[in-house]
Parts: structure tokens; C-alpha cells; sequence
């Protein structure tokens, strides 16, 4: 059981420290950390294609679908495309981004209004940070590049906490 401690408060403690010098290359150097983030998609797509290739072998015939073989050689053109085109391939990983927090900020302005209803309490915190993501959401889709380093900046400090929380908690453990 002590070896078992010792070693979760050295992984924890190793994690914060990773965690911390990835925020601080974020916050540092944003446009090139953002390329290394697309490049991460561009070989997580690589691997899954190849992994989703070899599974589709790896099964009986009779087992084997249509679905996989074509996911997976669409996984590897995805990864391809990313690798000539990082470029195009940041602006869309932003505007997809910009989506999601678009959609988030409507999802939170519903929330609110509907916890108004309910409760009648903090509803206008929640109204007040759903509009924010919406427009942070609206400024992502028509502004992918302007926001994309605003996003790794953002990330890295966030990185940078979150890391120094960990390393003290590792050492407290």
C-alpha cells in the first residue's frame, strides 16, 4: 500500500509538472503551440485509422462491415490532410471550437431562464456567463485565427494553475 502511495504522489506530481510546462509553451509561444495541437489531431487520426484498418482484418470475414473499413480510410485522408494543410486544418479546429461554445452559450441562456422558473435565485450570473460564451462562441466562428491564439493563451494559464495545483497537492500527499 505505501509503494502504491508513494508512486500515485510521484505520478501526481509528475502530471503538474507536465501540465505546467505545457501551459507555460502555451501561454509563451501560442501560434506554435496551436500547430502542435493540430499536428496531436493529425497523428490521433493517423493511429485511429491504422488501429481501425488492422481491427477490420483482424476480425472474422463474416464479422467484418462496411462501415469500418470506410471510417478508417477516412480517418487516415483526415490525418493526410491535416499533415499538408495545417493552416486550413487550425482554421477549422476553430470554427468547430467556435461551434461548440456557440452552442454551449444557448444551452447556458436556456438553463438560466429555465432555473429562473424554479429557483428564481442566481439565474442572472448564469443568463450573464451563457450570453458572454455566446459571443465568445459568435467571435470564434468569424474571427478563427484572431481567437485561436486568445484560446492558447487562455489554455496555457489555465494549464499553468492547474499544474501548480497538482504539484502541491502531489507534495502535501
Amino acid at each position: 500500500m505505501n509503494t502504491l502511495f508513494r508512486r500515485t504522489k510521484a505520478s501526481i506530481i509528475f502530471l503538474g509538472i507536465a501540465m505546467t510546462l505545457l501551459g507555460l509553451a502555451f501561454f509563451i509561444n501560442p501560434v506554435d503551440s496551436i500547430l502542435f495541437v493540430v499536428y496531436c489531431c493529425a497523428w490521433a487520426f493517423l493511429f485511429a485509422g491504422v488501429g481501425t484498418l488492422v481491427g477490420y482484418f483482424r476480425h472474422d470475414p463474416a464479422d467484418r462491415g462496411a462501415a469500418n473499413i470506410v471510417l478508417a480510410v477516412l480517418e487516415i485522408v483526415c490525418s493526410v490532410y491535416i499533415f499538408f494543410f495545417p493552416g486550413w486544418s487550425t482554421v477549422a479546429l476553430c470554427i468547430f471550437l467556435g461551434c461548440v461554445v456557440f452552442v454551449t452559450g444557448i444551452w447556458d441562456v436556456a438553463e438560466a431562464l429555465s432555473f429562473r422558473k424554479v429557483e428564481g435565485g442566481s439565474w442572472g450570473l448564469w443568463l450573464v456567463l451563457g450570453i458572454i460564451t455566446i459571443i465568445l462562441g459568435f467571435l470564434t466562428l468569424f474571427a478563427p485565427f484572431m481567437m485561436a491564439e486568445a484560446i492558447m493563451i487562455v489554455a496555457g494559464i489555465s494549464l499553468v494553475f492547474d499544474g501548480i495545483t497538482e504539484i502541491v497537492l502531489g507534495v502535501r500527499m
